[in-house]
C-alpha cells in the first residue's frame, strides 16, 4: 500500500514495525526513476513533544525508514532504542529510552530504503548536532491570557498570565515545569489615533507550580501581545514556538468641559482663576467626572501625537468633577481647557474663554488748529494695537479738570504698527484740548497732553444813513466800530480789516461792496449808492490771531 504524502518529507511505500533491534522488513519496492539516488538525511529534530523528526532533502518516495539511538559516538557504541513506525518523516510516539536512561543527546543512526530498492545509511555521530536526539525534558508555554478584554480610563491595569509545562521523555508524561523558567514577554502599545505604537517587552520567572503573571499599565491599547520561553533550568529545554493573546483595546471616555474665568480683561502680570467642571456620558447621561486630568493651554488640544502645548495651568477634578486653578495673564490669550489627552481621553471637548490684557499705546505726530469760526481740529498717529480703537476730543476750561467730550471716532483697521487720525469739534475762545483714549480689550488707557488754543474775540457795531433814501443812486453812509477783547477788556480794534455786503431784497447771497481798515479808535466808515431795496451789513475779515464777527443786517428801503 502507498502512503499518501502530506508535508515534504520522506513517504513511506510500505508500513513499517517497531522492532527494539534489527533491521525492519519492508515490502518490494517500487520502480525509482533512472538516475543515481540523491535522497539524504539533513538533520534531526527533537520535537517539544519527544518525538524525533527525519528532515530529508526531498521528497522523494521511500519504502523504509528507521532510526536507530546509539549511547554515545564511540564506533561500537551500543543501539539503545530502534524506531520504524513514522507517520511520514516523524515518529508516531514519543522516543523513550530504556528505563534508567540518563538525560542528555544520543547520536541517532538513520537507515531508509529507497523506491528502486537501494539501503542508504546515515551515522549521526558524523553530523555533531544535527544528527542527535535531544533526550530532556521540554518546557513549553501551556498557556498565555490577560485578566480582562479591554481598558478604560478607571481601569488601566492589565494582568499577563500564563503557565509553562515540561513534557518528560523518560515517562512520556506532561506536568508543570516548576520554578525558574524565564519567559519573554512582547507587546505593542497603542497611545494615539494614528498608529504611534510603542512597542515593550519584559521577562518573568515562573513559580514552583509552572505559572508566571506580569501587571502592566499599557496607557493604551494593548496589541500582538506574545509570550515565548527565554531561559530554563539546566535539566529542561526551552521550546522555540510562541504564545499569542488577543488585542486589549482601550475603551475611550466621553466628556464635556465647562470653563470660566474669573476675569475677561486684565493687566499684564494679574493672576485669576479659571473655575470649571468635567462631566462624562455614563448610561446615556451625564455625570461629574473626578479624578480627571484638567490642562488649560494656549493653544488647540493636539490630537495628534496628544502632547500638551503651550500649557499654562493643569489640575485634577474633584470627586463633583469640579476644578479651579490660577492662571497669570501675561498677554491676550485665547485659553483651551481641556482634559489631557490620552487613548482614553481624546480630546474631543474643549471650552474656549479669551482673557485680554490690552497693551500700551502712543500718540505721535499731533497737530491742533481753532480756526476764526471756534473749530477746533486735530491730527496724529495712535501706535500700537491701533485697529478698531475709540478716540475722544475733550475740553477743559483749564487744563485740569472739568473735561467735556466734543467729538468721537473709531479708528480704522491696521496691518502695521500706526493708524493714522483725524477730528474736530467746535471749542472755546480760550482752552485746553487733548485727545483720550480709554481702556479697551486691545489698548491701554491712553491721555495726550492738554494743548491750549485760542483766539481774540472781537465783536462789531454798524449804523447806515439814510435807510429811506430816495433813489437808487442816493448815497448811503455805513460806519461802525470794531472792538477786541484784551486782558483789560473790551478795547478798539486799530487797522481790523472790514467788508462791506449787501444783500437785495428778495435774494439769498450776500455780496461784498467795499473793503477797509479801522482807524486808531476801531472806526470804519463807507460811501456807497443805494442800489436798490436790501440789507446791508459788514462783516470782519480775520488773521490769524482773532475770531470772525460780524454786525446785524439793516433795512433800506428806497423810496423811488
Amino acid at each position: 500500500m502507498r502512503i499518501t504524502r502530506t508535508r515534504r518529507r520522506a513517504v513511506l511505500c510500505a508500513t513499517a514495525v517497531i522492532m527494539s533491534t534489527g533491521l525492519a522488513i519492508t515490502v518490494a519496492p517500487t520502480a525509482f526513476a533512472d538516475g543515481a539516488p540523491t535522497t539524504t538525511v539533513t538533520h534531526l529534530v527533537t520535537g517539544d513533544d519527544g518525538r524525533l523528526e527525519v528532515d530529508l532533502s526531498d521528497s522523494a518516495p521511500l519504502t523504509s525508514l528507521q532510526i536507530s539511538v546509539r549511547s554515545s559516538t564511540a564506533d561500537d557504541a551500543a543501539t539503545l532504542l530502534t524506531v520504524s513506525d513514522f507517520s511520514n518523516d516523524t515518529t508516531t510516539a514519543p522516543v523513550q529510552l530504556p528505563a534508567g536512561t540518563a538525560y542528555g543527546s544520543y547520536p541517532v543512526d538513520v537507515d531508509y530504503t529507497l523506491a528502486d530498492g537501494t539501503t542508504q545509511h546515515w551515522s549521526g555521530a558524523a553530523h555533531g548536532t544535527d544528527g542527535l536526539l535531544n533526550y530532556r525534558k521540554h518546557a513549553f508555554l501551556a498557556a498565555f491570557t490577560t485578566d480582562r478584554t479591554s481598558t478604560d480610563f478607571t481601569h488601566r491595569d492589565v494582568v499577563l498570565s500564563g503557565h509553562v509545562d515540561a513534557f518528560d521523555p523518560a515517562t512520556g508524561t506532561t506536568g508543570p515545569a516548576g520554578a525558574d523558567t524565564d519567559v519573554a514577554l512582547m507587546w505593542q502599545e497603542d497611545h494615539s489615533p494614528y498608529d504611534s505604537y510603542v512597542q515593550r517587552h519584559a521577562e518573568v520567572d515562573t513559580d514552583e507550580n509552572g505559572d508566571f503573571q506580569l501587571l502592566v499599565t499599557p496607557g493604551g491599547g494593548l496589541e500582538n501581545g506574545a509570550a515565548v520561553i527565554h531561559t530554563t533550568p539546566a535539566d529542561l529545554t526551552p521550546a522555540g514556538t510562541s504564545q499569542f493573546i488577543s488585542n486589549v483595546p482601550a475603551n475611550p471616555v466621553t466628556y464635556r468641559v465647562t470653563s470660566s474665568p474669573s476675569a475677561t480683561q486684565v493687566h499684564k502680570g494679574t493672576r485669576i482663576t479659571v473655575r470649571g467642571k468635567v462631566e462624562q456620558l455614563v448610561g446615556g447621561k451625564w455625570k461629574p467626572f473626578g479624578g480627571a486630568p484638567v490642562v488649560t493651554t494656549a493653544a488647540d488640544p493636539d490630537s495628534y501625537q496628544y502632547t500638551v502645548p503651550h500649557q499654562l495651568a493643569s489640575t485634577t477634578s474633584a470627586a463633583d468633577g469640579s476644578f479651579s486653578y490660577p492662571i497669570t495673564a501675561n498677554m491676550t490669550t485665547l485659553l483651551h481647557t481641556y482634559l489631557r489627552p490620552s487613548t482614553y481621553l481624546p480630546p474631543n471637548s474643549q471650552d474656549e474663554d479669551t482673557v485680554n490684557v490690552p497693551t500700551a499705546g502712543s500718540i505721535t505726530l499731533p497737530a491742533w488748529s481753532i480756526d476764526d469760526e471756534g473749530l477746533v481740529k486735530t491730527t496724529g498717529r495712535l501706535n500700537g494695537n491701533a485697529s478698531n480703537q475709540s478716540l475722544w476730543l475733550q475740553y477743559s476750561p483749564n487744563g485740569k479738570s472739568g473735561w467735556i467730550n466734543l467729538s468721537h471716532i473709531t479708528t480704522g483697521y491696521t496691518y502695521g504698527k500706526y493708524v493714522s487720525y483725524a477730528m474736530q469739534a467746535y471749542g472755546n475762545y480760550d482752552g485746553y484740548y487733548r485727545v483720550i483714549h480709554f481702556e479697551s480689550a486691545q489698548m491701554l488707557g491712553l491721555v495726550q497732553p492738554a494743548h491750549r488754543l485760542n483766539r481774540i474775540r472781537t465783536q462789531m457795531s454798524v449804523t447806515v444813513t439814510p435807510t429811506r433814501p430816495s433813489y437808487d443812486t442816493s448815497k448811503l453812509s455805513v460806519s461802525g466800530v470794531v472792538t477786541q477783547m484784551t486782558s483789560k477788556g473790551w478795547a478798539h480794534y486799530n487797522h481790523a480789516y472790514v467788508v462791506l455786503v449787501y444783500k437785495p431784497k428778495g435774494d439769498t447771497e450776500w455780496y461784498w461792496v467795499k473793503k477797509a481798515y479801522t482807524n486808531a479808535a476801531g472806526r470804519y466808515s463807507f460811501s456807497t449808492p443805494a442800489y436798490g431795496d436790501g440789507t446791508w451789513g459788514a462783516y470782519l475779515q480775520t488773521d490769524s490771531k482773532h475770531f470772525y464777527s460780524s454786525t446785524k443786517g439793516v433795512n433800506v428801503d428806497v423810496i423811488h
